[in-house]
């Protein structure tokens, strides 16, 4: 493993913890999760020390490992022995076909109305793990987007996309509220989208994204990653879908001659 994808966070982590929001190791697994869940800490990372988060927390040494064996329980931490504690790498992939999921599409199919509330919509630079993703420098501009949908008046869908602006000029203008990203996104780059990667796991909500999909932050959930590409190859949206409990994907596959 290089160096530099074993090097320390960097930043001490904010503390943000209060006394109705749950027992303490809780709180910490939560604040950590989504360090892990925003990107802020990518693969391999190597996360603060024990006696760092203690300082930071105000908290006892059993309490701040029990918030990690939690997160080590959930594959998200992996502990090595000597070196500390890292992020862990991305789980199996389990092959699942290439067509891109449009899940608004699927709503339109199966006759649901829904409602899409775009609660995030900015420019940003992008992180390494981003442009990596999107194939282009790192701290180019990605039009980060968080959408959720609801049907009937319930949280089913929340959507976390960054989208590659320098092949998409006028993505940002687009009333997501109405208009796809896939639609926005031929528009824009005038080419059509043709294949996808797609990275299925399963996860636990955590406080924001259960309060976001209105479960349990102990819920698990299904959560998709996927890599949208242009007819020519270009990588051009790498989306989050969270999907609330009580849903499934389901796809086909065909055995090779």
């Amino acid at each position: 493993m290089a160096d530099r994808d074993m090097q320390n966070a960097g930043r001490r982590v904010s503390p943000d913890l209060r006394p109705s929001n749950g027992t303490r190791y809780s709180q910490l697994a939560n604040v950590l999760r989504e360090k892990i869940y925003s990107k802020e800490w990518a693969p391999h990372t190597l996360i603060p020390s024990e006696h760092m988060l203690m300082k930071d927390f105000g908290l006892s040494r059993g309490t701040v490992r029990r918030a990690i064996k939690v997160l080590v329980d959930e594959g998200l931490l992996v502990q090595r022995h000597g070196k500390g504690t890292f992020v862990a790498e991305p789980g199996i992939t389990h092959a699942a076909g290439v067509h891109p999921i449009s899940f608004a599409e699927s709503l339109h199919e199966q006759g649901m109305d829904f409602v899409t509330n775009v609660l995030d919509k900015r420019i940003e630079s992008a992180p390494a793990e981003i442009a990596e993703a999107l194939e282009i420098e790192p701290g180019s501009d990605v039009m980060f987007m968080r959408r959720v949908r609801t049907v009937a008046g319930e949280p089913v869908i929340c959507q976390e996309s960054w989208s590659n602006l320098l092949e998409c000029p006028g993505l940002f203008e687009e009333d997501y509220t109405q208009a796809t990203l896939f639609d926005a996104v031929e528009k824009h780059s005038k080419r059509k989208i043709q294949y996808s990667r797609i990275r299925y796991s399963a996860r636990i909500a955590g406080k924001e994204h259960g309060t976001l999909l209105g479960c349990d932050e102990a819920a698990a959930v299904l959560l998709l990653e996927q890599t949208i590409y242009l007819m020519d190859g270009t990588p051009i949206e790498w989306s989050h879908t969270w999907l609330k409990p009580g849903q499934s994907v389901v796809g086909s596959s065909v055995s090779r001659d």
